[in-house]
């Protein structure tokens, strides 16, 4: 038995004629009425009543008749998905996220995407900077924004950002008056530094230009997140670098200075273990690229 036998059955069974349903199925009624007297060979059972030139359907072919256009519906239906996923219009995608991307380049990536891509579902994970290769490595995300990638890993990244860095600085600072701001004025602040156990590319950053200008950053104050960082700075409590695109959020009594040292940069990488991956992941990927090029480096003003 094949599909096609069903659907000449189903046709049948709904013109409740065989000239009909030969029309509607393009093919002459000699071939059609053999093939109906087949299907009901292979079932051993009768699918039709033929009453003079008028045919009914059997109790056996109404039974038939309701689970072959189940079967049809559904075989159409896997066929539409199958196509549709292909073309990354349905499925789903883990993507693992760390703080500043929630507040800088995820929410127009998300809105963009839901818009274009209804049918797929995003699920976001949240993991530290430093936990994310370990997820995708784990395999519980299919993606995950990445500082950076390590040279040994077997996975697949794009570049998305690479931004220059940014003191953020409370605004009675006297130093906030200048335009720009290198590491060597910062030697008589507190430097707060970021977790080498949360955010290791931001600690060996800090470590490394505070080290060419002859001091160390501050090591009672190593925050987790950015705006825990920020939170400090608003108090007073030291100065801190931040990407640019972080300069787009408002924090009281803090100000952004672009930093001297303009070959210290923040890379923001989007990355994935399949080597063929999805669609659907390759369809976010493409956007996440897309919205990036797009994103703005400067705040309002500056």
């Amino acid at each position: 038995m094949e599909l096609r036998h069903l659907r000449y059955f189903v046709t049948v069974a709904r013109t409740l004629n065989f000239t009909k349903a030969a029309n509607e199925l393009h093919m002459a009624q000699p071939p059609l009425s053999r093939q109906i007297r087949e299907l009901e060979e292979e079932l051993g059972v009768s699918l039709l009543e033929r009453r003079g030139k008028r045919v009914f359907l059997s109790s056996a072919g109404q039974v038939f008749e309701e689970r072959a256009r189940r079967i049809l519906a559904e075989t159409n239906s896997a066929i539409v998905d199958s196509q549709r996923a292909a073309r990354g219009e349905i499925g789903r995608v883990a993507v693992g996220f760390f703080e500043h991307i929630a507040y800088t380049l995820l929410p127009p990536l998300l809105r963009e995407f839901q818009q274009r891509y209804p049918a797929v579902t995003v699920e976001l994970r949240w993991f530290s900077s430093a936990e994310q290769i370990n997820a995708l490595n784990r395999g519980d995300v299919d993606l995950a924004f990445v500082r950076s990638v390590p040279p040994d890993t077997q996975l697949n990244s794009v570049l998305l950002l690479q931004e220059p860095f940014y003191v953020a600085i409370a605004k009675d600072n006297p130093l906030a008056a200048k335009r720009h701001i290198s590491i060597k004025d910062c030697a008589q602040l507190r430097v707060i530094n970021y977790r080498k156990d949360v955010a290791p590319d931001y600690h060996a950053t800090i470590n490394q230009l505070c080290a060419l200008a002859g001091f160390s950053p501050s090591t009672s104050f190593e925050m987790g997140q950015i705006y825990a960082s920020l939170g400090l700075v608003s108090a007073g409590f030291g100065v801190t670098l931040v990407p640019a695109s972080v300069q787009r959020t408002h924090m009281d009594n803090v100000v952004y200075r672009p930093l001297r040292e303009q070959h210290a940069k923040s890379e923001l990488y989007l990355a994935w273990k399949e080597p063929n991956p999805p669609a659907a992941l390759g369809a976010f990927v493409q956007l996440a690229c897309e919205i990036a090029a797009h994103a703005p480096r400067k705040a309002k003003g500056e």
